[in-house]
């Protein structure tokens, strides 16, 4: 009768040990998250998610600044969108299809803690991409240079690693200081040249590079336009004849090389061949530069503003200096 009784009471024990468990566990669960405020509402996300996916290519700066490489992005189908260089440090990475249209069974497959969307280009899914993950909706598309810092810091937050955000913009600030002191008193009006085909295609003066370049110090070419007229949604452009080119004519012009660019077999654009082209001040004082159209446009991150801050001090700034 006595290992009876004992029996039960081992019994009863269990029990409670385990509803107690069980309710330390839901305790914990719930403490385990972190609430985070995006464009589209406010989400509970886990601390320090493992696995996460991007759909947008900015973002993925932002995470392997914090030491996070994401297991899903949304790329196109075109790994060389993504910088060389932190393309070889998230290798093995997923491609979760294209940033217009990302699949969600290969998202899914991947099991994320965290799904990280552009607020713009993707609001109308952002209800299905919860359903597979917590997800966070951020400006990249048509973020600014101050969306874009902004961004970084919510990314930092939803990953728990804010300290190590606060460090990489502390040392973006310092570069940036460094390149407008190099600028102090000088005064050059720059225009940022996308597709020179049909007709010539300009970045507006809100675009994150734009508005670096006016952070630097330069005076950019054009002002208060309204966004109306959009490049496939990849950004915001104002067309322009080269008559109208021309009429603002710019001191230095970069031009952002891309596939959707003509060339001929000399690898010029047909437009070089224009007179009213040789006519621009910036091409006849030698101060027109092709850059990376990925670089400049798509990487809309603290990096690649980095990137753009030192192409600027180490070969367009010396040599537009250097023919003035």
């Amino acid at each position: 009768m006595k290992l009876k009784s004992f029996v039960i009471l081992c019994l009863l024990i269990s029990v409670l040990a385990a509803c107690s468990g069980a309710g330390e566990s839901g305790k914990t669960s719930a403490q385990d998250t972190v609430t985070v405020k995006h464009d589209l509402g406010e989400t509970k996300v886990p601390k320090h998610p493992k696995k996460v996916v991007v759909l947008e290519l900015g973002f993925i700066d932002a995470l392997v600044d914090v030491g996070i490489k994401p297991v899903g992005v949304a790329d196109d189908g075109k790994p060389k969108f993504i910088n060389e260089k932190v393309r070889e440090e998230i290798k093995g990475y997923t491609s979760v299809g294209t940033r217009a249209q990302p699949s969600f069974e290969k998202i899914a497959a991947l099991k994320p803690d965290l799904i990280i969307a552009d607020s713009s280009r993707h609001s109308g899914v952002y209800d299905k991409l919860s359903k597979i993950a917590p997800t966070i909706a951020l400006k990249n598309l048509n973020a600014d240079y101050e969306d874009t810092l902004d961004v970084s810091k919510t990314i930092a937050k939803a990953v728990g690693k804010e300290d190590e955000m606060e460090k990489k913009l502390t040392e973006h600030q310092e570069k940036l200081d460094q390149l407008q002191k190099k600028f102090a008193g000088q005064k050059q009006s720059i225009l940022l040249i996308g597709n020179t085909n049909e007709a010539v295609t300009v970045r507006d003066e809100n675009f994150f590079t734009s508005q670096l370049l006016a952070k630097i110090g330069y005076t950019y070419g054009v002002g208060d336009s309204q966004k109306s007229d959009a490049d496939n949604g990849e950004s915001v452009n104002i067309k322009m004849t080269l008559e109208q080119l021309l009429e603002k004519d710019p001191d230095v012009m970069i031009l952002m090389t891309g596939e959707k660019d003509q060339v001929d077999q000399d690898g010029k654009r047909p437009i070089e061949k224009d007179p009213l082209w040789k006519k621009l001040n910036a091409v006849k004082t030698g101060n027109v530069y092709e850059v990376d159209r990925f670089a400049w446009s798509l990487r809309r991150s603290i990096d690649g503003a980095n990137a753009v801050i030192d192409e600027i001090d180490q070969h367009i700034l010396p040599a537009v200096q250097k023919k003035s």
